[in-house]
């Protein structure tokens, strides 16, 4: 009688905590590549409070909750006008999505520079995502993939938190407050002035925790 052992791929379990942050990243990723839809709106506005111990927390947990009511007095229709006409307009935009237009470039584009980080994490965009590689959503679902992997029970694994750090101080922190802002100071910003400012301080939680790891 013959006896065959089968390889099993074995997956480190995510922590609680980063599987929030990921969570988070796959949120925001979805709201700055899209406008939200019905079933989203109603997905935020039911999602429930925050805890809020710390400083930092009490502002996520705040602008959290502000983001809940926008989310649930939200027709779908109007936040889908007003994300065409902040992201996308015509001819351009009220805002724009792209760290390049918040970076210098010093000699190699913005993009380009998040193309050679990405290449090195061994990550590239999937032919079907229709924005550059610097677009706010597609940065943070980078940063989604650092922290969980890429999906699926056979994929990839997250990456080092030495890894995320490297990312986010490169590719997150230079730019992204100063998009949220201008996306608060644009007149035409209606629901996405809660999601800009839920952002921010989810942002601002994220740049302190790496400073301390």
């Amino acid at each position: 009688m013959s006896e065959r052992t089968q390889a099993v791929a074995m997956h480190q379990a995510v922590a609680p905590e980063d599987q929030v942050r990921a969570n988070f990243y796959a949120l925001l990723s979805r709201l700055y590549a899209d406008a939200p839809d019905a079933a989203l709106l109603r997905g935020i506005a039911g999602a429930g409070e925050l805890p809020g111990e710390s400083e930092a927390a009490r502002e996520l947990a705040s602008t959290w909750s502000t983001l809940g009511k926008a989310s649930a007095a939200m027709d779908p229709e109007a936040a889908a006008d007003e994300y065409q006409a902040l992201f996308i307009g015509v001819g351009k935009s009220e805002v724009s999505l792209y760290a390049s237009s918040y970076l210098p470039s010093g000699g190699t584009s913005v993009r380009g520079q998040v193309r050679a980080t990405l290449g090195r994490l061994g990550l590239e965009r999937k032919p079907e995502v229709n924005v550059y590689e610097d677009h706010l959503a597609a940065i943070c679902e980078t940063m989604r993939a650092l922290i969980v992997g890429t999906g699926g029970t056979e994929g990839p694994e997250g990456h080092a938190v030495g890894e995320q750090r490297e990312f986010f101080e490169m590719h997150v922190a230079p730019w992204v407050s100063a998009c949220c802002s201008a996306i608060c100071a644009c007149p035409i910003a209606n629901y996405y002035r809660p999601v800009a400012k839920f952002t921010q301080a989810f942002m601002a939680i994220e740049r302190d925790s790496f400073a301390i790891d």
